[in-house]
Order: C-alpha cells, then structure tokens, then sequence
C-alpha cells in the first residue's frame, strides 16, 4: 500500500514538472512572437509616417495578432489544467480575467462564415490598433462594396489618455491584447515562484533544450 501512495507521488511530481515545462515553452513561444511583432508593429508605424504604406503591411499586422490571440489562447489553456495551481487563488483569476475573452475570439474566427451577414459598423476581418506615445495607429482590411467604420481606441478626452494600447476589435467588440500579454507574463511570474524546476539536481534553462538539425538522404 506504501508503495502504491509513492509511486502514486511520484507520478503526480512528474506531471507538475512536464505540465509547468510545457506552459514555460508556451511562455517563450509567445514572447519570441511578441519580440518579432514589435519589429512588424514599427515598420507599420514608419511606413505610416513616410506615406509608404501598403496592403502588405497591413498583412503583416493582421497576421502577428492573429497569432498572437493563438499563442495567447494556447497558455491560457494550458495553465488551467496545471495540477496543484489554485484556480480560486487571486492570481490565477486575475490571469484568468485577463485572457478569457481570447476563447471567443477564437471562436468566432471558426465560424466567420456565419458573420458574413451581419448588422456590425466594422469591417468582417475586424481592425487591429494600438497606440504609440500620443499616436494611434489602426490596420484595417474594410469591405468592398458596403459601408463599414474602421473603429479605434477609444480615448478618454477629459485625461487625454487611450483606454488600450494595443487591441483587436471585431464583431464590434474590443480584445485588450495589451493587457492579455501583460497578465501571462504576472501569471508566468508567479507560476515560477512557486515550482523551481531543475534536471538532476541542476537548474533547469529552456534554452539549453532543443532539436536543430539536417538529415541528408542520398542514393547509394
């Protein structure tokens, strides 16, 4: 019976270490898109302001909030089936608070065919903005052939202060990104504060771990 409760043990201590190395490597997936968005988001800025803008641009916006709501929508999911974190604890609801909303945008994204008909003042791909300073910037891709607004972020005119910094707005609903990245990265904080993990004794480094490589197959 002993050896039952230990083995029982030591399989739930293997299931914590995989499942916190997993949302670690989904934390580092998702920081390494936000590091390479930031690139993509100021050349969006510089075109703007040189007046050589085009659609490709606006592509290259759609395409890293798009994978950025993936990413984002991905920790989420795999945070909430970590065992021994306290869902009901304050942290994980305010993690939770901060990205629950990322489920339906996925949700509307699988079933975009259904909105093709619909009664919304923005365009059907919806419009990404965020503000840089005291600039706002918007990428839109409205619709032809009827009349669709492209809205931004609103802004508060009595403290001249923008409600997000960075959002994705559809079906006329506004998607805080900003503040979805911000709550992963207080919830990976706290994740790491409570499980230290470490292979043989020594601290584990993500980094260290990968597969590079090139297989060559030549004919005899």
């Amino acid at each position: 019976m002993k050896n039952t409760s230990k083995q029982t043990e030591t399989d739930l201590q293997q299931l914590i270490f995989q499942s916190v190395v997993l949302l670690q490597r989904q934390y580092l997936l998702a920081e390494h898109l936000i590091a390479n968005g930031e690139t993509t988001l100021a050349k969006f800025e510089q075109t703007v302001i040189e007046g050589t803008q085009s659609i490709d641009s606006v592509f290259a916006v759609f395409n890293y909030c798009w994978a950025l709501v993936d990413q984002l929508d991905r920790y989420r999911k795999i945070a909430a089936v970590v065992p021994k974190l306290n869902q009901k604890g304050m942290e994980f609801r305010a993690f939770e608070a901060a990205l629950k909303s990322l489920n339906k945008i996925c949700n509307q994204f699988q079933h975009i065919n259904n909105h093709v008909r619909n009664e919304n003042s923005g365009p059907l791909l919806g419009s990404v903005c965020w503000v840089n300073g005291s600039a706002q910037f918007f990428a839109s891709l409205p619709d032809i052939g009827r009349s669709r607004s492209a809205p931004g972020i609103p802004i508060n005119t009595r403290t001249g202060t923008f409600r997000y910094k960075f959002c994705y707005v559809y079906n006329d609903d506004y998607y805080d990104l900003g503040g979805a990245m911000q709550g992963m990265r207080s919830f990976q904080r706290f994740v790491e504060a409570q499980v230290a993990l470490s292979l043989d004794g020594t601290t584990l480094v993500q980094r260290d771990h990968f597969i590079a490589m090139r297989v060559e197959f030549t004919s005899g």
